[in-house]
């Protein structure tokens, strides 16, 4: 009992950070010179507002941030689920996470005008080709949830966390070297970036109760 507790202390946990995430991305990151306030949902504004061009890594990210905070989120909350029917639940979902990143990937290579600049052109190739393998690699990893591959999934979801959370700290720092001086960005264009690597944490913590209770049900009663 006090491990179920336990573990749906640190579900909640991970469910908080990345809804904070996502909340963050209501907040203003940066003002254009104008006075144009730009949100962190809308950050991929910002792209027109560099002094050099944004590193590819960063370009993909911060264009495509606004569906990935919020995917991260609904996949989050998939860790650590083991009932047969909360597994399929778990699969669905991460299924259509999969789905919406082709969807994405699919829509950032219709709206790349046939006359934009070749670098641009480029860069929205390589963060559709990105969004493509992000899919294909959760694809698989619903897969093994439904075929009862707990532990690899919830690998997934760690390492998947762990990684956006890197991965917007180091957008934000490139983004942040080429964006206009008079742009500077605030604290909350930093904040989704903690939250994903501290719910990584809850995931991990949460994942080993999960697995320890496992263990201790089926281990057999003294004689």
């Amino acid at each position: 009992m006090a491990i179920r507790g336990a573990r749906g202390v640190w579900r909640v946990g991970t469910g908080m950070w990345c809804l904070l995430a996502v909340a963050a991305g209501a907040a203003v990151w940066t003002t254009e010179p104008g006075g144009n306030a730009i949100h962190g949902l809308d950050i991929l504004y910002a792209r027109d507002n560099v002094t050099s061009a944004l590193h590819p890594v960063a370009y993909a990210y911060v264009t495509h941030f606004a569906g990935l905070v919020e995917l991260t989120l609904v996949l989050a909350i998939t860790a650590g689920v083991r009932g047969p029917r909360a597994r399929f639940v778990g699969g669905s979902v991460a299924v259509l996470v999969a789905a919406v990143l082709v969807l994405l990937s699919v829509r950032t290579l219709a709206d790349t005008s046939p006359y934009a600049d070749p670098s641009r052109a480029s860069h929205d190739r390589l963060a559709a080709a990105c969004l493509i393998a992000l899919a294909v690699a959760t694809l698989c990893a619903a897969v093994a949830l439904m075929c009862r591959g707990f532990a690899l999934y919830d690998r997934f979801v760690i390492v998947f966390l762990a990684g956006m959370g890197i991965l917007h700290l180091v957008s934000m720092h490139l983004l942040a070297a080429v964006l206009d001086p008079r742009m500077p960005l605030t604290v909350w264009a930093w904040v989704p970036g903690l939250c994903d690597l501290l719910a990584a944490g809850c995931t991990a913590v949460l994942v080993t109760g999960t697995t320890t209770a496992r263990q201790d049900a089926t281990q057999p009663l003294p004689a």
